[in-house]
């Protein structure tokens, strides 16, 4: 039985609704993942009550292992004999630096309140391989090449269904400018720096992802030299 009962993007926990986002702080990674899981399928299940071949209604479908699949429930069609699954929508998010790791770009992007800054993401596209779609939104964000792109690790990210990414990549010289389309505002910062962001003690009143996010789980890593 699931775990979760979602509405959207909340969900309902220890006897009240609950934004998802503001439970990454609270549960474990494990716990999290847990929700993500039950995130995808729920959306997974939502999305896919007709058929994309022919439009029939979906059904269960007989698969023994993964009991949330579905078919088409039209047994002349061929999605009666090929099962749906959940997929994933894939997204990469880098620690970007110069100077060999000294500084790490930060940026702001124009969805977010105005207060907040986070590293470079983007999603993959057809045909890209991960590091492909690293460099790429690199370059199309703010105009920088990459000497190299080290894979670090990955999260379930269930707004709704996708994979978060993380890499680690050093920057080519050359000078960094947001695109002004996604994002309005990038900024170079120190270990000592993004230290007093993230305590609350920085000039700037600049603030980072939430705990538990795999962008402030990257940027913690490179505050203590882990990467």
């Amino acid at each position: 039985m699931p775990k979760y009962i979602f509405n959207g993007d909340s969900v309902f926990h220890n006897g009240s609704w609950e934004t998802i986002r503001s439970l990454m702080s609270v549960l474990s990674p494990e716990e999290f993942n847990e929700l993500a899981g039950e995130k995808a399928v729920d959306f997974f299940l939502e999305t896919h009550r007709f058929c994309g071949i022919c439009g029939s209604r979906t059904e269960p479908a007989p698969d023994r292992e993964i009991k949330y699949a579905l078919r088409c429930s039209s047994a002349g069609c061929a999605g009666h004999s090929r099962f749906m699954y959940p997929s994933y929508s894939i997204a990469s998010i880098t620690l970007v630096t110069r100077k060999k790791g000294k500084e790490l770009l930060l940026a702001h992007n124009t969805a977010w309140p105005s207060d907040r800054v986070s590293l470079l993401a983007g999603f993959m596209q057809p045909g890209e391989t991960l590091e492909n779609c690293v460099r790429r939104e690199i370059k199309e964000e703010c105009g920088l090449d990459l000497l190299s792109v080290q894979y670090i690790n990955s999260q379930p990210w269930p707004f709704p269904s996708n994979i978060m990414t993380g890499f680690y990549a050093e920057a080519a010289d050359g000078e960094a400018r947001p695109d002004g389309t996604e994002l309005d505002r990038i900024i170079w910062v120190t270990r000592d720096e993004l230290r007093k962001i993230q305590d609350g003690t920085s000039e700037t009143g600049l603030v980072m992802p939430r705990k538990g996010s795999l962008a402030r789980r990257l940027a913690e890593m490179w505050l203590t030299g882990k990467v």
